[in-house]
């Protein structure tokens, strides 16, 4: 007798997207290190519950975003700065992860700000093994990178060479 295969999980994407008090990390840094500056574009491209959209405007930075669930109805716009802050990580479909990338990147006129989860240690605690990552207690997905995986992976994508920060 062969065993029935399991169903696949139904993931909720949309319930990874974070609640934050203050920018994302990599806005932040990109501010801090005058990537984005006030002269400059900004496109957050699945931004989620639009924080980091919110927080630059309000800075006096010329701010979009853009997010399948939350911000559906926003258009896709190029920007100097586009910003693709741990999307990656949550999309479970490995072409469908490509994809997003290279429309970051083809919305981005000067720099492409990627960033996605790293490895962490503990990664079977209560996570079940999907695809290249895992689906967490809250019914959503997880690739975890290494750093230099995730270098070659974007090298690889957008045909270029990365610059990690």
């Amino acid at each position: 007798m062969v065993a029935p295969i399991p169903e696949a999980p139904e993931i909720e994407r949309h319930r990874a997207a974070m609640f934050r008090s203050d920018l994302s990390k990599p806005v932040r840094l990109a501010i801090e290190s005058a990537i984005l500056d006030k002269d400059t574009t900004f496109f957050d491209y699945g931004c989620g519950h639009g924080g980091d959209v919110t927080r630059t405007t309000n800075q006096g930075y010329l701010s979009n975003g853009w997010d399948p669930y939350y911000q559906p109805n926003n258009l896709l716009a190029d920007a100097d700065i586009v910003n693709i802050g741990y999307v990656i990580n949550v999309i479970e479909d490995p072409t469908e992860r490509r994809e997003a990338l290279l429309k970051a990147w083809s919305l981005a006129q000067k720099v492409l700000i990627v960033s996605a989860q790293v490895l962490i240690d503990d990664r079977t605690s209560g996570q079940i093994a999907y695809g290249d990552g895992i689906v967490t207690r809250r019914n959503t997905f997880q690739k975890y990178y290494e750093q230099e995986e995730i270098k070659i992976y974007i090298n690889k994508v957008v045909s270029v060479d990365d610059i990690p920060v």
